[in-house]
């Protein structure tokens, strides 16, 4: 008995082992996978950008974007946090291919990382820009994002970069909250184009009130908002959510 009981122990030891290697692989490969793509990138201070002035209605794809945009379809944008690893490409979900970017990468590989992604009810143009990616381990994809629970990160990355392939947008954080998808009083993931003053009202009173802690910034009810959601565990059976929220900030002209 006691030796079933050894030899059972020793095989789910050998089985957890093996796991955290595929999972080591796997997280080398993608990487990798990313590195490269991250190479033609470059991310420039949010307090820099703000010092540039961006067209409101653009016309051209940015140059650093157009190679991207042209071999990538569904290419929607740069999502980056200034001074953290956190540099990535946004994808567009198409309606015909939910959930594709939750297990595929930007290159529309299988990738259990996936790829940060607006969903088929969004896009880079959406009142609020909601972009989903990953909760994944050492702060990969949107691994990094529960550093934003904590108030003293939040001052110094207060300003996230999203870039959409004709502009360089720059928001800032005024709510870091943690939500059920199945709340029914506030479902944060409806919420993509506000059809009325009131229900961006609405969103964002909900978000302020929510708010781990106060930022003391309310942004008024015709702002533009990005929000960035990933799992969150406290919550059972899979439905919390990370939801951090940002107002445009962007010098436009």
């Amino acid at each position: 008995m006691i030796v079933a009981l050894i030899f059972g122990a020793f095989l789910l030891l050998i089985y957890y082992v093996f796991n955290l290697w595929i999972l080591d692989l796997a997280e080398k490969e993608n990487s990798r996978s990313y590195e490269q793509i991250q190479q033609t990138v470059t991310v420039m201070a949010p307090e820099q950008l703000l010092e540039e002035t961006v067209p409101m209605i653009p016309t051209e794809i940015l140059p650093e974007y157009q190679e991207l945009a042209q071999e990538y379809p569904d290419f929607a944008g740069w999502i980056s946090i200034y001074g953290t690893d956190m540099s990535l490409p946004v994808m567009q979900e198409q309606e015909n291919s939910r959930d594709f970017y939750l297990t595929h990468n930007y290159r529309g590989e299988e990738d259990s990382f996936g790829c940060p992604y607006i969903p088929y009810n969004g896009s880079y143009n959406s009142d609020n820009v909601i972009v989903y990616g990953h909760n994944m381990r050492h702060e990969q994809m949107f691994g990094i994002l529960h550093r934003y629970q904590d108030p003293s990160f939040w001052e110094e990355h207060r300003l996230i970069n999203f870039d959409t392939p004709y502009q360089h947008k720059v928001y800032e954080v005024f709510s870091v909250m943690i939500v059920s998808v199945q709340d029914r009083h506030f479902r944060f993931q409806a919420f993509t184009d506000f059809m009325s003053p009131s229900q961006s009202h609405f969103y964002i009173n909900e978000c302020v009130a929510r708010s781990l802690f106060d930022t003391g910034v309310v942004p008024g009810d015709d702002s533009s908002l990005l929000t960035l959601a990933t799992c969150e565990y406290t919550i059972p059976n899979g439905n919390g959510r990370l939801v951090i929220v940002a107002r445009d900030v962007t010098n436009y002209g």
